[in-house]
C-alpha cells in the first residue's frame, strides 16, 4: 500500500485510482510515481535545469554522436521519415507503434537502432537540410528546396559574402544561404516585419546541427520594415528604436506633443497607437554592424511589394553584382518589368525562372510468368517470401539467416519499374534575377570600403 495515501483512494491493484490522483492533494513524488501523463506537471525545485544536462555544442562534423538538445531524423521500416527533437531527459515520442524515449538516443551514432516499447525500430540520421527546412516549426510560408538552391545559385554566392535578405520567414532561405557564403569574414543581415517569424527562424537556425549556420547572422525585427532597415544601413538612422509618438513614459515633451501619423498621412486613433506601442517593444534594430560606405555581394527578397524597396536598395548593392525577387505570380513579374521600363532603374532583368522538380521512382519487380510460384508477388509486382526468415544455428555457434523463395528469383525474372511519381512537385512561384547595371556614383566611391 502506498504510504500516506488513504484506503478509499486505491485501486484493486492497489494503485493509485487516476480520477482520485487528480481530484487530491498528493506530494507530487507520489503523483509522478503513480500517474506519468503529459498533462500532469509537477513541481521539483531540486533538479537541475535542462540546459545544465547539456554538453559542450561540439559541432556533427566532429562529434556525430547524438546529445540533448539535437532534433534528428528516425527512420522506420515503412520508409517514413519524421523529425524529432529537441532532445530532453525524460523526453519521449509517441507513435502507433509505441513510445520512443529521448534517453535511449543519447550517445548512439547515426544509422544506429532504437527500439520503442512495443519492440517497433527505427534508424538514426542527421536531418538534411532539405528535410530540415520543410519539416521544422514555422510560422509562415516557407521557401521549398527546389527554389532555394536555385535561388543560390543566381545569386552568385561565395564563400566570405556579405549578403542582405530581407523576408525571413521561417529561416529556411537564411540557412541555404549561410550554407553558401560561410567562411572568414562573411556576414548575413536578415530582415523580417513580424517578430514572431523573426524569433522562430532564429530558433531554427540554431537548432539545426547544434548551431552550425548561425555565426554570422544578425536578425532585424523592424515594424518600420526594409525601409527603415536601408536607413540605419546608410547611417540615416542613428540608432532610435522607438518612433516619435509611440507613448513612452520616459520621452520628451516636444516627442509627446508629437502627432503620429497612419499610413494615410491622418492622426492614429487611439486603437492604432496601442497596436503601434505594443508592437515596437518588439523591435530590434541593432547597432549597424558595418563600416561607412559598405555595399552587400547579394541581396535576396521576398516581399509582398518589392517596388518600394528596389531604388533604396541600389546604392547598398555593388555594381554588377545580381538581386534574386521570389514573387507568387507572373503579374507580380510583369508589374516589375513594367515598371522598371517606366523609372529606368540601375537594374537589368538576367533572368526570370520557374523550377520544377519531377521525381522518379526506380524500383526492381518480379516478372509474374517467370517466378512459377517461388514467391508472392502484389499487385504492383512486389515479391515477398512465400516463407517468413528464420534464423538456423550452424556447428560454430553463430546464427545464420534461412534462404528463402526470394533469394532463389533468377535474374531473368527481375524487372524493373521506372516512372515519375503521382504527385510531382508542382508551382511555387517565380525567381526573377535582377543585376545592377549602373556603376557607383561619386558619393559611393568616395565613401566604398575594399
Amino acid at each position: 500500500m502506498a504510504s500516506g495515501v488513504p484506503r478509499r483512494y486505491l485501486s484493486s491493484t492497489g494503485r493509485v485510482s487516476h480520477i482520485l490522483l487528480c481530484r487530491t492533494r498528493i506530494a507530487p513524488t507520489l503523483a509522478t510515481r503513480f500517474f506519468t501523463a503529459r498533462t500532469l506537471t509537477t513541481t521539483n525545485t531540486t533538479a537541475p535545469a535542462i540546459e545544465s544536462e547539456d554538453p559542450p555544442r561540439v559541432l556533427p562534423h566532429v562529434d556525430p554522436r547524438f546529445q540533448y538538445g539535437d532534433v534528428i531524423i528516425i527512420h522506420d521500416r515503412k520508409g517514413d521519415r519524421k523529425l524529432i527533437g529537441p532532445l530532453r531527459k525524460g523526453g519521449f515520442r509517441d507513435n502507433h507503434v509505441g513510445r520512443l524515449n529521448h534517453d535511449s538516443i543519447i550517445g548512439k551514432t547515426p544509422l544506429s537502432t532504437v527500439q520503442t516499447q512495443l519492440g517497433a525500430k527505427f534508424s538514426l540520421h542527421w536531418p538534411s537540410l532539405d528535410e530540415y527546412s520543410t519539416s521544422v516549426k514555422r510560422q509562415a510560408s516557407i521557401m521549398y528546396p527546389k527554389d532555394a538552391t536555385t535561388a543560390v545559385h543566381l545569386l552568385d554566392l561565395f564563400p566570405g559574402a556579405h549578403v542582405l535578405e530581407a523576408g525571413t520567414g521561417n529561416g529556411s532561405m537564411t540557412m541555404y544561404i549561410q550554407r553558401a557564403i560561410l567562411g572568414p569574414g562573411s556576414h548575413l543581415d536578415t530582415v523580417d516585419i513580424r517578430n514572431n517569424h523573426s524569433l522562430q527562424a532564429e530558433q531554427n537556425i540554431e537548432r539545426f546541427w547544434r548551431g552550425m549556420y548561425r555565426p554570422g547572422v544578425t536578425f532585424w525585427r523592424s515594424v518600420g520594415g526594409l525601409q527603415r532597415v536601408i536607413k540605419r544601413l546608410t547611417g540615416e538612422d542613428q540608432g532610435q528604436n522607438r518612433y516619435p509618438g509611440s507613448g513612452s513614459g520616459s520621452s520628451s515633451t516636444q516627442e509627446q506633443d508629437t502627432i503620429a501619423l497612419n499610413k494615410d498621412e491622418k492622426p492614429m486613433t487611439a486603437l492604432e497607437l496601442k497596436r503601434k506601442e505594443l508592437t515596437e517593444a518588439n523591435e530590434v534594430l541593432p547597432s549597424n554592424p558595418h563600416p561607412k560606405g559598405h555595399q552587400y555581394d547579394a541581396i535576396s527578397l521576398d516581399l509582398p511589394d518589392t517596388l518600394t524597396v528596389l531604388d533604396d536598395l541600389l546604392p547598398l548593392l555593388k555594381p554588377d553584382r545580381p538581386m534574386c525577387l521570389y514573387m507568387v505570380n507572373m503579374s507580380q513579374v510583369l508589374e516589375l518589368v513594367q515598371w522598371m521600363r517606366k523609372n529606368g532603374t540601375g537594374y537589368s532583368v538576367e533572368k526570370v525562372l520557374e523550377v520544377g522538380w519531377k521525381e522518379w521512382s526506380v524500383r526492381s519487380a518480379a516478372v509474374r510468368s517467370k517466378v512459377k510460384g517461388r514467391v508472392h508477388v502484389g499487385g504492383f509486382g512486389d515479391v515477398s517470401p512465400l516463407q517468413q526468415p528464420s534464423s538456423t544455428s550452424s556447428g560454430d555457434g553463430t546464427q545464420e539467416a534461412a534462404t528463402t523463395a526470394a533469394d532463389n528469383i533468377p535474374d531473368d525474372a527481375v524487372g524493373w519499374v521506372c516512372r515519375p511519381l503521382h504527385m510531382p512537385i508542382g508551382h511555387t512561384g517565380f525567381l526573377v534575377q535582377l543585376r545592377r547595371n549602373s556603376a557607383s556614383s561619386p558619393e559611393e566611391s568616395n565613401t566604398l570600403i575594399a
